[in-house]
């Protein structure tokens, strides 16, 4: 098999197991801190066996990388909770307009024109999705703070993008770091009411839940590094789009929840503005995008 399609296949196969957060999140009555604290666990395992080290070197973009893939994975789980979960993922793919801003803001950086196009386009998809989360014509209760933490969960995204700056930092180090981080939050396992222990099936089908959250998030990150480093960013770029796009397709199918006409554009827009962003040239100071994607 030829280097590319091998890469390409890695990445794909990353994108699959992301895609699937979505649905086991949604059939997993735990809360969104338990649910990224426990899964995390898994995750660590599948790293530390992998490097066969639970060793990372500290350093300061390690740390700020770190924080954002903790605190990304965190609020991603908490709006998958209460918004729709097309609108959960997509928002958090609004990191390219906070990307522009941190460069305009702290590093001096002026948006080229690939930014100036993407951007309003971005924020009118962003806004469509905030206007819908409805599911079956049903509103959701608590359907704005889930947007509003999914767009959060844009900026902490963000950040990922902004460690790759700072020299000697290794992106699987941080993603290994972060969901260290992550997994400090499995302590909410003694608080959390809907967390039970027992043979019943049904428990057992929760625990099955999140064991296979924890791998589809440790996988995924694993599959996506080994691809990266013989396949091309802008293919990374455009592959990895299919986790927003299966995601709420697998939510659809096994759970039944359909996001409404206004929410569906909105989404549609947000991800065709981030493809086109990833595979038209920069002729600025950036560093393309693509390169960073490894953070769900």
């Amino acid at each position: 098999m030829r280097n590319g399609l091998k890469g390409s296949l890695l990445v794909a196969a990353s994108a699959v197991c992301w895609s699937f957060s979505g649905v086991l999140g949604k059939n997993l009555a735990w809360n969104g801190i338990t649910k990224t604290g426990v899964r995390a666990v898994v995750a660590v395992l599948i790293f530390a066996l992998y490097r066969k080290s639970f060793r990372v070197k500290i350093t300061k973009g390690t740390v700020i990388g770190a924080l954002g893939v903790s605190v990304t994975s965190l609020l991603y789980m908490l709006a998958l909770t209460m918004t729709t979960s097309a609108n959960a993922i997509v928002l958090q793919y609004s990191m390219p307009v906070y990307v522009v801003l941190i460069d305009l803001i702290v590093f001096k950086i002026k948006p080229g024109v690939k930014q100036l196009i993407a951007v309003p386009l971005l924020l009118v998809g962003v806004a469509l999705c905030c206007l819908g989360g409805n599911v079956g014509g049903e509103k959701l209760p608590y359907a704005a703070i889930g947007n509003i933490i999914g767009l959060l969960s844009g900026l902490t995204y963000a950040f990922v993008f902004i460690a790759g700056r700072f020299k000697g930092v290794d992106s699987v180090g941080y993603t290994y770091l972060g969901n260290c981080f992550s997994a400090m939050f499995a302590v909410s396992l003694l608080f959390d009411p809907n967390v039970r222990f027992g043979f019943e099936s049904d428990v057992f089908c929760d625990w099955l839940m999140i064991l296979l959250m924890g791998v589809s998030l440790g996988m995924g990150y694993l599959l996506l590094g080994l691809g990266l480093r013989i396949a091309s960013p802008i293919t990374a770029a455009i592959l990895e789009n299919l986790e927003p796009v299966l995601n709420p397709v697998w939510v659809f199918l096994f759970v039944g929840e359909r996001p409404d006409t206004v929410g569906l554009i909105g989404c549609g827009i947000v991800l065709a503005t981030v493809t086109l962003y990833s595979v038209l040239p920069d002729k600025s100071n950036h560093k393309q995008i693509a390169e960073n994607i490894n953070a769900n």
